[in-house]
């Protein structure tokens, strides 16, 4: 059995991806203008256990040049049985279809794009931030779709981070030119030159809703590794909140299957957003249906979204030593809980439910005391 570990590597560990600006080499012959990491996911690849099978100390290089995306694949290894896996073939679906194995010719279109790159679509906004290495960058916004100049062919370098880095991604069909995009890129201002890397960006589809609106979806929501927690992911949000905001035809904004970082920064930026437009304000149990679908039309969002938000808003004020203050507010949550779990609460008997229905209570106070510590 141990024979055979040392012939399996972990994918996950095996691909470096690596974002590269002005191709350089130290003297130790390391790229100082490049940042590396590694894939959350590559279980679309190489299946559930995502492990690669038949070499000695594998090591798989995906390059990008930091602003046009255009990529180069390597990979390397100690020893390689004769039944080891075809990694290129297995990965090359999805990897960028313009994807070179020629090193030199990479590197020649990276130091070309690093100076000659620049974003398509329209640009709608730009914001600085206060983080270290950011002194002289400024981050914009762009807004494209598939009918946009050069775009499609960038969104087919863009979509490989899509599988890397969200869970149960696919591309999307790239036909519909209903698809709306959000990127967002880093400009670099150094003497007297600028330069654009990538940062992230959002897909978001319209869909149709009696008799003249639509439901604006967010499909895909990216912010690269280098450029997390760095509050980009909330720009973005907020930059895509308020243009929906602003367009008559959209009635609401809804997001498709969030995973919890992005539910956890949907339900930041909401709650910052409802409480500065004043809606908890005096606020009492029980909020009616009626207030929450009133304030989820004002504000676009989710009967579901709004309710969650009260919620939050309810705990942060509650005393829990007054009794019927506290009984009020899991009345409020549970009474929520039943409607979106009652097909499947009502086939268990009433003692088995009411113990179901309350375990899930404990679990929802518990999530929200995390989420208000995050506020």
């Amino acid at each position: 059995m141990n024979s055979l570990k040392q012939w399996v590597t972990n994918s996950n560990e095996a691909v470096n991806i690596r974002l590269v600006k002005t191709p350089s080499e130290s003297e130790d012959g390391e790229d100082e203008n490049a940042i590396e990491f590694n894939p959350q996911f590559t279980y679309p690849m190489f299946g559930e256990q995502e492990q690669i099978y038949g070499y000695k100390d594998l090591f798989i290089n995906l390059e990008f040049a930091s602003g046009s995306l255009a990529s180069c694949f390597s990979l390397g290894y100690k020893d390689k049985k004769s039944t080891a896996d075809k990694i290129y073939a297995t990965m090359k679906d999805f990897l960028p279809q313009d994807i070179t194995d020629n090193h030199d010719l990479f590197t020649q279109i990276a130091k070309r794009d690093h100076v000659e790159f620049r974003p398509m679509g329209t640009k709608v906004a730009e914001y600085r931030i206060d983080h270290e290495g950011a002194a002289n960058s400024v981050f914009e916004f762009y807004q494209a779709d598939f009918d946009t100049p050069r775009f499609l062919e960038y969104h087919k370098r863009l979509q490989s981070f899509a599988i890397f880095f969200i869970e149960g991604a696919s591309f999307i069909e790239e036909t519909d030119n209903k698809w709306e995009v959000r990127l967002v890129f880093e400009r670099v201002s150094e003497n007297g030159q600028d330069t654009y890397n990538f940062v992230g960006y959002c897909t978001m589809y319209p869909y149709y809703y009696y008799p003249e609106f639509i439901r604006m979806r967010i499909s895909q929501f990216l912010i690269l590794p280098p450029y997390q927690n760095q509050g980009h992911g909330s720009r973005l949000y907020k930059s895509i909140y308020n243009d929906f905001s602003g367009r008559k035809e959209v009635l609401e904004m809804t997001v498709e299957d969030p995973n919890d970082e992005f539910s956890d920064l949907r339900d930041k930026n909401d709650m910052r957003h409802l409480t500065e437009k004043g809606v908890f304000k005096d606020l009492q149990t029980p909020i009616s249906n009626e207030t929450i679908t009133r304030v989820a039309r004002e504000h676009k969002l989710t009967k579901r979204q709004v309710a969650r938000c009260f919620e939050l808003a309810l705990l942060k004020n509650l005393d829990k030593r007054n009794k019927a203050q506290y009984k009020a507010f899991r009345l409020q949550v549970k009474q929520r809980l039943y409607k979106h779990n009652a097909e499947a609460l009502t086939t268990l008997d009433k003692p088995e439910r009411i113990e179901k229905l309350h375990e899930t209570f404990l679990s929802v106070e518990e999530d929200y005391h995390r989420l208000l510590a995050l506020l």
